[in-house]
């Protein structure tokens, strides 16, 4: 009964210490999937809590209260690990450098990843169509460059520069040896960074 009675004080003076601001004096940076985002981050006992609604605003979710329930009822839209990609999916961002994904085509020639990379950081960015790898059927393949070079001019696609300056976008089509499967995995990169997306659908 005593512990009851205390856990219910401590609650009651957890919410006045809320309602009074006490631990609203620091503000603190919060970042989703490299984007910084305007959210209000509280301390207590050296952990970060941050408000249910905006967390689940950042997957496209929503939060509704029941009174007469009371409950809360998350909807959200955050990909499950086994769903195919989708479209929000096809596209991250590290350090304000973006790569997209913007479709992967098969013919009886080649595996044709389509990428934009875009810096919206405020130095160079380097790409790393070289650094390219892609999973399919448990088996890994990386860049070969060989088969790239002559496609790249035989074909008049995109190739993307080395490095690019801030706020340009550019394009490139890196190719591979064709897979047997629906979907893929692939790694790409820009400034070191791996940006990996899964469950590709390939076009055919």
């Amino acid at each position: 009964m005593k512990k009851s009675i205390i856990f219910i004080i401590s609650v009651f003076a957890l919410f006045l210490a809320f309602s009074m601001g006490t631990y609203a004096a620091t503000k603190y940076k919060f970042t989703f999937d490299g984007k910084n985002k305007e959210v209000d981050v509280q301390i207590i006992n050296k952990k970060a809590y941050v408000p249910l609604d905006s967390i689940v605003g950042l997957y496209g979710g929503k939060v509704a209260y029941d009174n007469k329930t009371k409950t809360y009822a998350v909807t959200s839209k955050a990909p499950t690990k086994d769903a195919p990609a989708s479209q929000s999916s096809m596209t991250k961002t590290i350090k304000d450098v973006t790569i997209r994904i913007d479709k992967v085509v098969q013919d009886a020639d080649s595996l044709k990843i389509y990428v934009s990379y875009i810096n919206k950081s405020k130095k160079e960015a380097m790409t790393g169509d070289s650094l390219t790898k892609i999973v399919v059927n448990g088996k890994q393949h990386g860049f070969d460059f060989d088969f790239n070079f002559s496609r790249y001019y035989d074909k008049d696609v995109p190739h993307a520069a080395d490095f690019i300056e801030a706020g340009v976008t550019e394009k490139s089509v890196i190719f591979f040896k064709p897979v047997t499967g629906d979907k893929i995995n692939i790694v790409l990169n820009a400034n070191f960074e791996d940006y990996r997306f899964n469950d590709v659908k390939i076009q055919k």
